[in-house]
């Protein structure tokens, strides 16, 4: 199994740095005001990315920069052969506005990362390990198969340290096909954030524009590096994270506040 699992680990632990979520870090260097904005939901989910876009560009030019421009339709339809699925709409209009970079607090896979990933998820799987699904918890019950590592997940977030927000395939029996979760090798309890990636992209553009969301330059790194944190009730973002729900605070099923337990 750990031929399979080290390149989850090492590869993309190089982008960890981007993420600027190491617990117990210095003081932040600076912490950017962001103006809140009263803007009507979106109509549809390219003016949704559109108003994303421009709120990145304008709160944290370095993250925009990363952006990777998008995919054509072929890019997708050659993926969708390769895996044999067929990508939830939002998914493909995701990847044909930007093919990744630093965006939602961590880093937004390539499709050719997501496939990378999903690959070796399917292979740790196929390896049968069921010692491995005794410690995995659904939130709430019954929506997430509770398995280690199965190849239904989409896994298009990515913390550089094994864990993922992914669209999940292949649900629990209280789930829905395409619902937004978290998974991953320190993810024994996991968590639905959303019914589907639109649910999911409009909560998070909301909490930006309307300001719930902490923007601050870390100290600790040779570079230049800013990070994207969402707020708790009452306007506090903690640094660290003990799993990734905290990340999206009362996303669908993940808690309001992180646990104090943690860091």
């Amino acid at each position: 199994m750990w031929r399979w699992l080290m390149p989850l680990l090492i590869v993309p632990a190089i982008l960890y740095a981007t993420t600027g979520v190491w617990a117990g870090r210095p003081p932040p260097l600076e912490v950017r005001r962001v103006t809140p904005v009263t803007l009507p939901e979106p109509r549809d989910l390219p003016e949704l990315l559109a108003r994303l876009d421009a709120w990145v560009a304008r709160e944290v030019p370095l993250h925009h920069a990363t952006l990777r421009p998008g995919l054509t339709d072929a890019a997708l339809d050659a993926f969708e052969a390769r895996q044999g699925v067929t990508l939830p709409p939002a998914l493909r209009a995701l990847y044909r506005w930007h093919d990744g970079g630093d965006l939602f607090g961590l880093e937004f896979l390539s499709l050719e990362h997501l496939e990378f990933n999903r690959v070796s998820w399917a292979e740790i799987a196929a390896d049968r390990m069921t010692d491995l699904d005794e410690g995995i918890a659904s939130h709430p019950p019954g929506t997430i198969r509770l398995l280690y590592a199965t190849g239904d997940w989409l896994p298009f977030l990515h913390d550089g340290g094994g864990n993922h927000v992914a669209l999940d395939l292949n649900p629990g029996p209280a789930g829905r096909v395409g619902q937004v979760v978290t998974t991953g090798r320190d993810e024994e309890h996991r968590f639905v954030l959303a019914p589907d990636l639109e649910t999911f992209l409009r909560e998070y553009l909301r909490r930006l524009e309307t300001g719930r969301v902490t923007v601050r330059r870390l100290s600790g790194f040779s570079d230049e590096v800013w990070e994207v944190r969402l707020q708790e009730p009452g306007g506090r973002a903690p640094d660290g994270y003990g799993v990734l729900a905290d990340l999206f605070p009362a996303f669908g099923a993940a808690p309001e506040r992180m646990d104090t337990r943690w860091p």
